[in-house]
């Protein structure tokens, strides 16, 4: 009687632990286990701005950040599409129309703030910015939001390359300043390229 419920309870394990049987294309399919993608690093360190000698930083009270602006700069409020009303402007005092950076508060603290690194009306240079925002607009509507970013610098003597590369999977914006130094010739030349590799 005990040996025969043991032999009992050994089947019911066996059956319970080898589970329904399956196809050889199914225990294959089983074994294959997922591949793990990498999680994308992203930077939480908190930094601040230099805007022409007054650190800016997300957080600060508005009150000293405008204080401190006001003295040094022309402080011109905006509204945006979205309705934000504490918006400023930032331009030089002696030239309304040289812009160097926006701040925008939330109550009663710096939310958001940019300095303008280039601004310029010039044709050329605003259409390489449309076809670089057009480029990455596809892309990350075709691969994702994530990229790795790459920069780089070479230098031959006779020609230098300056350039930032944005690696979206196997797809890739380049965009490099080439400067050509012959003997008889000096030029620069922006490239702005998508390529697979």
């Amino acid at each position: 009687m005990r040996i025969r419920t043991h032999a009992v309870w050994i089947s019911l394990v066996v059956v319970l632990t080898k589970g329904p049987s399956a196809s050889p294309a199914e225990a294959v399919a089983h074994d294959k286990k997922p591949i793990r993608q990498a999680l994308p690093q992203v930077s939480t360190v908190q930094g601040a701005l230099d805007i022409g000698g007054v650190s800016l930083k997300k957080g600060d009270a508005r009150g000293s950040v405008m204080r401190q602006l006001s003295q040094l700069y022309e402080l011109r409020r905006l509204r945006s599409a979205q309705g934000e009303e504490d918006s400023w402007l930032i331009s030089a005092k002696a030239e309304p129309d040289d812009y160097i950076g926006v701040v925008s508060f939330d109550s009663g603290r710096v939310r958001r703030v940019a300095r303008f690194r280039k601004w310029t009306q010039n044709d050329d240079s605003v259409e390489l910015a449309q076809h670089l925002c057009e480029l990455l607009e596809k892309l990350t509507t075709e691969r994702g939001q994530m990229a790795n970013i790459e920069a780089r610098s070479t230098d031959s003597g006779s020609v230098s390359v300056r350039g930032v590369e944005m690696i979206f999977g196997d797809k890739r914006v380049s965009f490099n300043i080439v400067s050509r130094n012959s003997s008889d010739v000096a030029q620069k030349e922006v490239h702005l390229d998508e390529a697979i590799q």
